[in-house]
């Protein structure tokens, strides 16, 4: 009888872990397929992988992509609720910036209220994350009202790119800009 329990429960941690591997297994490469589509511009085929990645709202890396991709493609309102849905999401460490970035092109974009708002508070995450000088062109945007989109939205996708390129560096090489505090001799 015993044995046939402890023979049940493992079958189903087995189960279990199995699955939950594969779940994510299968949401990771569909939002690094997204997210190549994007690099290389097919938003519709980035938006069928991301979608897919989506259903499984493992955090908000994959409403975050599918809100750049409907961005790209003019389509501000669709964008605005991925990014909704983003930050209703588990957060995201490479995306969360990224996140924040879109959102305010997006309110921007649709002349919403909110878009200075969100463009103050992309502007106080960045620079508490990862400070380029061109911070400061968006500072002037944001403190005189005279946005230029396309001209901010080219400096955000900048600054994101590099942010996220040595964020990446730090997660799985331990190098570049994050791990400069964690070399021999900096304690």
């Amino acid at each position: 009888m015993r044995k046939t329990i402890h023979a049940g429960i493992g079958i189903v941690l087995f189960t279990c872990l199995f699955c939950s591997c594969t779940t994510y297994n299968i949401y990771s490469r569909n939002v690094v397929a997204g997210k190549n589509l994007i690099s290389e511009k097919k938003y519709d085929d980035a938006t069928v992988y991301l979608g897919q990645a989506a259903r499984y709202n493992v955090d908000g890396a994959a409403f975050t992509y599918l809100a750049v991709a409907a961005y790209r493609q003019g389509k501000l309102h669709e964008a605005l609720g991925y990014v909704t849905s983003a930050e209703k999401s588990p957060p995201d460490m490479l995306t969360s910036l990224r996140m924040y970035g879109y959102k305010a092109l997006i309110l921007i974009g649709l002349e919403d209220p909110g878009g200075t708002k969100a463009l103050k508070e992309y502007t106080d995450r960045y620079e508490a994350f990862y400070p380029l000088e061109s911070i400061n062109d968006i500072k002037v945007m944001w403190r005189t009202g005279a946005v230029d989109l396309p001209r901010l939205a080219a400096i955000i996708e900048e600054q994101l790119t590099i942010h996220e390129q040595d964020l990446e560096l730090y997660i799985y090489n331990n190098v570049g800009f994050y791990a400069r505090d964690n070399r021999e001799g900096a304690y």
